[in-house]
């Protein structure tokens, strides 16, 4: 990733930056118009924006936006930004059907990006950079040379924005007869959201499990899939096979770190396990 501060739920952790990531740096901005807000759960914040600046992104990328600063202890603001980045939601077809992108927001108390996107109205707008990021699907012809046996994707929260990005190519790669299997993890089953989406994927010629963990609530009528405890523990379940599955970790970074120590740990080489972590900044 292409910068150092910290930031918030939605917004990918920062290591040093490589040749490769520099390219990124010079992405151009443009502006985004705010045409719709959705509030998923109680905390999750759905954004819509309208733009014709950003062309294409693969699916999984981020984008970064310039928010104004608030004012704090009297400090002078004016004209300040902090840059706060977040995967989008939305396909690539739909940008490019109707110049559209989604993002998802958990927000966070006293959080400056939460409250400005909170206040914000249809209308409103940014100034965004991108596309960035690496969290994204084998193409076609890489998946024919070596097909993973199961396509497994593991997110906390927003975390499972960049594979509701995917689910066009996801619905492709079911229909070709490849394996997926979706792991989501949440504190209750109030903050669940877009399980509809990921359950679209399946049918009953082709099942495409999803797994709902629920860390902070005991369930006594689960629903299908749905499990109490951590995204980790059911990971640990799926009887994964080191060499034959691809392994993609999205969101909380102590469940990223936690999973993939795990998987290299079983055998599993680290080109077989994608991942990206989402850190929290007010």
């Amino acid at each position: 990733m292409p910068w150092t501060p910290t930031q918030v739920p939605g917004v990918q952790e920062q290591p040093p930056v490589t040749p490769v990531e520099k390219s990124y740096m010079s992405q151009p901005t443009f502006d985004v118009e705010l045409i719709r807000t959705q509030w998923l759960t109680d905390s999750t914040l759905e954004l819509t924006f309208q733009t014709d600046g950003l062309s294409a992104f693969e699916a999984g990328q981020f984008v970064s936006f310039f928010l104004p600063l608030e004012k704090e202890n009297g400090d002078n603001t004016k004209g300040k930004t902090i840059r706060r980045s977040y995967s989008v939601a939305s396909s690539p077809e739909e940008l490019k059907a109707k110049g559209v992108f989604q993002i998802a927001v958990a927000l966070v108390p006293n959080g400056q990006a939460s409250a400005c996107f909170s206040a914000a109205q249809p209308g409103s707008v940014f100034p965004v950079t991108g596309p960035f990021g690496q969290l994204t699907l084998p193409v076609p012809e890489q998946l024919q040379l070596v097909a993973p046996d199961r396509l497994v994707l593991v997110g906390t929260g927003t975390g499972m924005a960049p594979y509701r990005s995917m689910l066009p190519q996801l619905q492709q790669l079911r229909q070709q007869g490849q394996k997926i299997h979706l792991l989501m993890g949440v504190r209750q089953r109030c903050d669940l959201f877009y399980v509809d989406d990921f359950h679209s994927l399946t049918n009953e010629e082709q099942p495409v499990p999803l797994d709902c963990c629920l860390s902070r609530e005991e369930i006594t009528d689960p629903a299908a899939g749905e499990h109490s405890g951590y995204v980790q523990d059911r990971l640990a379940e799926l009887s994964l096979l080191p060499g034959r599955d691809l392994v993609y970790l999205c969101g909380n970074p102590y469940m990223v770190e936690d999973c993939f120590t795990w998987l290299v740990g079983k055998g599993f080489e680290k080109r077989s396990v994608r991942k990206e972590k989402y850190v929290l900044s007010r």
